[in-house]
């Protein structure tokens, strides 16, 4: 005897001894499948239960060469996205997803799901841990649980979601983002950069020149190396012992260097800069900035007039504004920028560059090098011995205030003015006075008349000569004056 409790799912039927099992199409549920038998009075019974499961059968969703969105049902679908920059989201299943060429997104919701792809900068969206499989780039997770993301070797975004992440970005230069939560990131080799928005977030790293942005306050640990301060909050930004660039916000900002050889950069708002140890490089864009420093060789490189504070050694101007740099009692070398600048060194052995521009150089007390640059140049070197510097004969025509024979040098660059010039002293025969070159040989002509100093790179040959200075007329002017080197 044969029974059975779902005949809409199934039937059977007892042919030559074999039970058959007839499934019905499109049905599904459980049946109970009972078969009795006897023999002289005697009878066996079995049971068996039957569960057919409902399947939904995948579908092939193809796109086009343009950015197409892509969405699957429920079954297990092949998604292919072709050329263009598309998003492909399997909906629910174990899917196949593939972007082809461009830079696509995809959207993961089973951990059975697929991604193929070769080409162009991609982003996988996961509810899920996930680990971005060779040739995917960035990741994203979402949702609110404590999620993991690992990256590959190559140069990795992986941004975490509102809970507690941990994310790993192996061996490339990644970015590593936990977002809300109390997050670990850990970069890796690699030159790293971490977005920290928690005092608990915690980095690990150990290779490669990393980069901290960081929207509070914060202190570096060992191994890390740069720290950018974001938004627009009055924080603090602490290195280590390592060369450190710890660069500001829109606030109002301390920066702390340690020991190594740091650049400070407060950006925006009043910024207190202090390099401590080490030959350190502030950054400095308005006039109520502070720097604190009390040891190396420190420069300021300066958007605005700036005048060195003590134990300031040197200073770079930016920009191409009409501003002003002025020394220190301590040998300083200032740089002008691409504007008219006015250079003072004020006491000391400074070493002054206009740059570009039509600028004014006062070498004032101390043996002083002064270099106009391009433009026509004012420079007045003051007392001591001073060196006027010329690297081309076609820098311009600067006016030398002061020049005085027994203690002041002209030098001039042999490869900046060619004509057979040899290092060390100018020789005799290179040196003349009057108007013109009287010699093959002569190469400076001196006007005694009107102090015009002229240079010929072929003496009476056919090129013409240039003015390269005016110095005061009547010098007792020699070749022991010039210099080359």
């Amino acid at each position: 005897m044969l029974s059975n409790t779902n005949t809409s799912l199934v039937t059977a039927t007892i042919v030559n001894n074999q039970l058959i099992l007839d499934y019905l199409e499109n049905k599904f549920g459980t049946a109970q499948i009972t078969i009795r038998g006897t023999s002289k009075g005697l009878f066996v019974e079995d049971t068996f239960t039957i569960t057919v499961n409902q399947v939904t059968k995948g579908i092939l969703i193809t796109g086009t060469s343009g950015n197409d969105n892509l969405v699957g049902g429920d079954g297990n679908d092949t998604l292919q996205g072709l050329a263009g920059n598309d998003t492909l989201n399997g909906g629910l299943g174990s899917d196949s997803l593939e972007g082809g060429n461009g830079n696509d997104v995809y959207y993961v919701d089973n951990v059975n799901d697929v991604i193929i792809d070769s080409a162009g900068t991609d982003t996988v969206i996961a509810p899920f841990s996930y680990t971005l499989a060779a040739g995917l780039e960035n990741l994203t997770l979402t949702g609110n649980g404590n999620l993991n993301g690992t990256g590959n070797t190559l140069n990795n975004t992986i941004i975490g979601n509102n809970a507690n992440n941990y994310l790993l970005g192996d061996t490339g230069n990644d970015k590593l983002d936990g977002k809300a939560g109390v997050d670990t990131l850990d970069g890796g080799a690699g030159n790293d950069t971490y977005t920290i928005d928690n005092i608990n977030d915690v980095i690990i790293d150990s290779a490669g020149t990393d980069t901290v942005s960081a929207s509070i306050t914060y202190t570096l640990a060992a191994g890390l190396e740069n720290l950018t301060l974001t938004g627009n909050g009055n924080l603090n930004g602490t290195g280590n012992s390592l060369n450190n660039t710890i660069i500001g916000n829109n606030g109002n900002n301390y920066l702390l260097g340690d020991t190594g050889n740091d650049k400070l950069d407060g950006k925006a708002g009043v910024d207190t800069l202090d390099g401590g140890a080490g030959n350190d490089t502030y950054t400095i864009d308005n006039i109520n900035d502070v720097i604190i420093d009390s040891a190396g060789t420190d420069t300021v490189s300066a958007s605005i007039t700036y005048t060195l504070a003590n134990n300031l050694e040197n200073l770079t101007l930016t920009g191409s504004t009409a501003i002003n740099g002025t020394g220190n009692n301590g040998n300083n070398v200032i740089t002008g920028n691409s504007g008219a600048n006015l250079l003072s060194g004020l006491d000391g052995n400074d070493s002054l560059n206009g740059g570009n521009g039509n600028d004014t150089l006062l070498g004032g007390n101390g043996d002083d090098t002064l270099i106009g640059g391009t433009g026509n140049d004012s420079l007045t070197g003051g007392s001591g011995r001073d060196f006027f510097r010329y690297n081309s004969r076609t820098e311009g025509i600067d006016t030398i205030t002061d020049f005085n024979v027994l203690d002041d040098t002209i030098l001039v660059s042999r490869s900046g003015f060619s004509g057979g010039l040899t290092v060390g002293t100018l020789l005799n025969t290179q040196f003349t006075t009057g108007t013109s070159a009287t010699t093959s040989a002569h190469r400076f002509i001196y006007n005694a008349s009107n102090g015009q100093l002229w240079y010929d790179i072929d003496g009476t040959g056919t090129t013409a000569a240039s003015q390269i200075a005016t110095l005061s007329p009547t010098l007792a002017l020699t070749a022991s004056n010039f210099g080359v080197f």
